[in-house]
C-alpha cells in the first residue's frame, strides 16, 4: 500500500518530501481510502503505530485525541494507566493550546515508558507506543506548536476498543471482560456481560465455531484460552443458582410492532434485541419449538433441546410473543403481517434443503438413502422410527457430516465417513473429528461417489473413484483430481449426504421489490441487513447461506440495531465504531507470529470434562460435562487482557 508515513508493527516508511510516483511501498498495512461512503481516511492511530495515508492531517492533534481516548476506556484497576494517561493528555492539550514547552516532550516519552512497562492491560502496554512514534518521527511538528506556529485543525477522531479475540466475533462480544469477570468469581456480570451482544450463552457455549480462539494472544504462548465453554459457564451458573431473572424495564415502550420469521439463531436474537428496545416482538416460527438447525440438526449429546428451551423462553419473559406451527408464506404473508400492523419484518428463515451429491440413483427412493439434515431431525425430534443399519457412509467432512457419523456411532452402526480430499482439509471443528475418532468413526479419504448401488430397492454400496490432490483452488485448499481406472465399490446398506444446504425463499415471490441474488438470498445491505423493500430486513442462513451459528446472531444484532433506526425515523446505517470495527479487521488485529515475552509458559488449557465412555458410545447423553467454577477460574486466569484501542484521523468535520 502507498502511503505518506508509517511506523505499523515497527517497520517505517516515510515518504514525506518525495513525490506521490516515488512512494515507497508499505506491505504490512490494509487499510481503505475512505472512513465510510461519504468520508475520506487521512489517518490511523493503534497499539501496532501511526499511519498517516495523505494530506491532510495533524499529528500532534492525532496523539492528543488518542491519549484522550485511552484515558476515557481506560478501566481504572491499574493506577499507572489510568493515572498515567490522564496526564499525557493533559500535557498534549497544554501544547496544542500553544502553551507547551520543550519539557512538556520529556514528560510525554517518560510517560509512554512509565504506562507500557507497568500496565495491566493492552490498553496501557500498547497504547502509549504510537504517541511514542509521534514524537520520535515528528518532533519538528510538535516544536512548531511550542512556537506558536502552528493551530489545531480540529479534524474527527473516532476511536473503537476491542481486542483481537473480540475483533473476529461477528456478535463484538467483549470478550476479555466476561473473562475477567469469571476469573474475579462474577458469574452473574459475566453472564450479564454475554448477554449484551447475545442472549445464546447456553448453546453458543456447546456449539460455536468459536473464531475468537483463532485470534487469542495467549496461542502466542502456549495455547488459546477456552473462550467457548466459559461462556457455558456463566448460564450454567444461573441454572444452578436461585437468582432473580433479569427484567426488561422498557418492555413494550415502544408502539410499533415488529415480526419476526423464523425462531432459529438469528430470529431469537433479533426479537431478543428488538424487545430490550421497547418494542412489541412476535417471533412467527413453523415448528414446534426455537432453535432452527440446532434444535433439528445438531444432535442431544451436544447441545440438548432442553438447552434450547431455556434460552427462548428467557426471551419470551422479556415480552416477546412466539407462535409456532405457523408457515410464513402459507399460514402468514407479508400483506398479512402489514394489515396486522406490524410495522418492520425480519426474516430470519433457516437452510433446511440438503444439496444434492449429483450421484447416479440419489433419487431414486432406495431404503437407506438420506439426507443429513433430514435425519439428523427425524432421529432428534423422534418424528419417525430410528433406523437401524449395519454400515453407514457419511458423504462430506463439514460438521453436519460429524453429527451423522457420531450419532450413527451412539445407534450401533458401523461408519465410515467419505471425503474428497484429506484429513488436513476437512472443514469440520478439529475437535469433532478428533471425538470421532475416539468413537470408532473411520475415515475414507480422497474419494469421489459416482452412483449408489442398489439390490431389490435397498443400498449395498457406493462407487467411488480415488482421488489425488492437485492445485490449490480459490479457496486455497488443494483440488482433488479423479486418478483413471481407480474405480471400485464400497460396500455399506446406508448413505447419508451431508454436504451442504440451502434455503427454501419461496415467500419472497409475494413481493417482487425484493430483490433475490444469484443464490437465491434477497439482496441486504451487508452492514445494515436491510432489503430493497425498507420495512423489510434479513439476517442468517436465508440472507447469505448457511451460516455458523454465531455468525446469525451478529447478524441479528445488526438487524435489530437497523430496525430501531428504521421505526425511529432515522438514517439506516451503522455507527462509527462499527466503521472502526471494519478497518481494524482489515488491518488485522492479531498478530499470529508476535513474539511474547514475560508471560508464563506451559500453563496448560484445561480440559474439558467428558461423560463416562459407556454413555458417550451408546446414548445420547451430552458428552461435554462443562467446567466446575475452580476449572473456569483457573482458566480464565489465563486471559491477559489484550485489549486494544483504534482511532480514524477524518479530515472532514468538527473536533470530537
Amino acid at each position: 500500500m502507498k502511503l505518506l508515513f508509517s511506523s505499523w508493527l515497527g517497520e517505517v516508511v516515510d515518504n514525506r518530501g518525495k513525490a506521490s510516483d516515488d512512494w515507497s511501498d508499505c506491505p504490512n498495512v490494509k487499510l481503505p481510502d475512505a472512513f465510510d461512503d461519504k468520508r475520506s481516511l487521512t489517518g490511523f492511530v493503534g497499539w501496532g503505530g501511526v499511519i498517516v495515508l495523505n494530506e491532510p492531517y495533524d499529528i500532534v492533534e492525532m496523539a492528543y485525541s488518542y491519549a484522550k481516548a485511552l484515558q476515557a476506556v481506560s478501566c481504572a484497576k491499574c493506577f499507572p494507566c489510568r493515572v498515567g494517561t490522564k496526564v499525557m493528555e493533559d500535557t498534549l492539550l497544554k501544547i496544542l493550546e500553544g502553551k507547551g514547552t520543550p519539557a512538556d516532550l520529556k514528560t510525554i516519552e517518560t510517560l509512554c515508558e512509565s504506562v507500557s512497562c507497568n500496565s495491566k492491560c493492552g490498553i496501557g502496554q500498547l497504547g502509549p507506543e504510537p504517541i511514542k512514534d509521534t514524537l520520535d518521527h515528528f518532533r519538528a511538528d510538535y516544536e512548531a506548536y511550542i512556537a506558536g506556529k502552528k493551530k489545531r485543525p480540529n479534524h474527527s477522531y473516532p476511536y473503537k476498543m476491542t481486542a483481537p479475540c473480540t475483533v473476529a466475533c461477528p456478535t463484538g462480544m467483549d470478550i476479555p471482560l466476561y473473562i475477567e469477570q469469571i476469573k474475579e468469581g462474577d458469574f452473574a456480570g459475566s453472564l450479564e456481560t454475554i448477554r449484551d451482544a447475545s442472549p445464546m450463552a447456553n448453546s453458543l457455549g456447546r456449539a460455536c465455531f468459536h473464531p475468537c480462539e483463532n485470534n487469542c494472544r495467549r496461542a502466542n504462548v502456549e495455547s488459546s484460552i477456552a473462550i467457548c465453554k466459559l461462556k457455558r459457564v456463566a448460564w450454567d451458573w444461573e441454572d444452578q443458582h436461585d437468582v432473580e431473572p433479569p427484567s426488561n424495564p422498557l418492555k413494550h415502550m415502544r408502539k410499533e410492532k415488529v415480526a419476526v420469521i423464523g425462531g432459529g439463531p438469528a430470529g431469537v436474537s433479533a426479537a431478543y434485541f428488538l424487545i430490550l428496545k421497547g418494542y412489541h416482538v412476535t417471533v412467527f416460527e413453523k415448528l414446534d419449538g426455537c432453535g432452527g438447525a440446532v434444535y433439528t440438526g445438531i444432535p442431544q449429546y451436544r447441545v440438548p433441546n432442553e438447552i434450547l428451551d431455556r434460552e427462548w423462553r428467557y426471551v419470551e419473559s422479556l415480552g416477546v410473543e412466539f407462535k409456532f406451527g405457523v408457515n410464513f408464506g402459507k399460514d402468514e404473508t407479508f400483506k398479512s403481517l402489514r394489515k396486522q400492523g406490524f410495522n418492520a419484518i425480519f426474516l430470519a428463515t433457516g437452510g433446511d434443503i440438503a444439496k444434492a451429491m449429483r450421484v447416479e440413483g440419489e433419487h431414486d427412493g432406495y431404503d437407506g438413502v438420506y439426507t443429513g439434515i433430514g435425519i439428523l431431525k427425524q432421529i432428534k425430534l423422534k418424528t419417525n422410527p430410528i433406523p437401524k443399519r449395519e454400515h453407514v457412509l457419511v458423504i462430506g467432512g463439514g460438521n453436519t457430516a460429524m453429527d451423522c457419523a457420531r450419532t450413527f456411532r451412539r445407534l450401533g452402526s458401523k461408519v465410515s465417513v467419505v471425503y474428497r480430499r484429506t484429513a488436513k482439509e476437512l472443514p469440520c471443528d478439529p475437535h469433532e473429528y478428533t471425538e470421532s475418532l475416539d468413537e470408532g468413526v473411520e475415515y475414507l479419504f480422497l474419494e469421489a461417489p459416482s452412483r449408489i448401488i442398489a439390490k431389490k430397492g435397498k443400498v449395498v454400496g457406493l462407487e467411488s473413484t480415488k482421488m489425488e490432490l492437485g492445485e490449490p483452488d480459490d479457496s486455497g485448499r488443494r483440488s482433488p483430481v479423479k486418478i483413471k481406472g481407480s474405480e471400485h465399490v464400497i460396500k455399506c446398506d446406508s448413505i447419508i449426504s451431508a454436504i451442504g444446504q440451502d434455503c427454501d425463499i419461496f415467500y419472497l415471490k409475494e413481493d417482487e421489490n425484493i430483490k433475490i441474488t444469484k443464490w437465491d438470498n434477497p439482496v441486504v445491505n451487508d452492514d445494515t441487513m436491510q432489503t430493497d423493500v425498507p420495512d423489510v430486513f434479513a439476517g442468517g442462513d436465508c440472507a447469505t447461506g448457511p451460516l455458523p451459528l454465531v455468525v446469525a446472531v451478529g447478524q441479528a444484532r445488526r438487524a435489530a440495531q437497523s430496525i430501531d433506526q428504521f421505526l425511529s425515523g432515522q438514517k439506516v446505517r451503522i455507527t462509527d465504531e462499527q466503521y472502526l470495527e471494519k478497518l481494524i479487521a482489515k488491518i488485522g488485529a492479531y498478530d499470529k507470529n508476535e513474539v511474547i515475552s514475560g508471560k508464563p509458559k506451559g500453563w496448560d488449557r484445561q480440559p474439558m470434562p467428558l461423560c463416562d465412555r459407556d454413555d458417550k458410545l451408546h446414548t445420547f447423553t451430552e458428552v461435554e460435562l462443562g467446567y466446575s467454577q475452580k476449572q473456569a477460574i483457573e482458566e480464565a486466569e489465563r486471559c491477559m487482557r489484550c485489549y486494544i484501542v483504534g482511532m480514524a484521523c477524518i479530515a472532514e468535520g468538527g473536533n470530537k
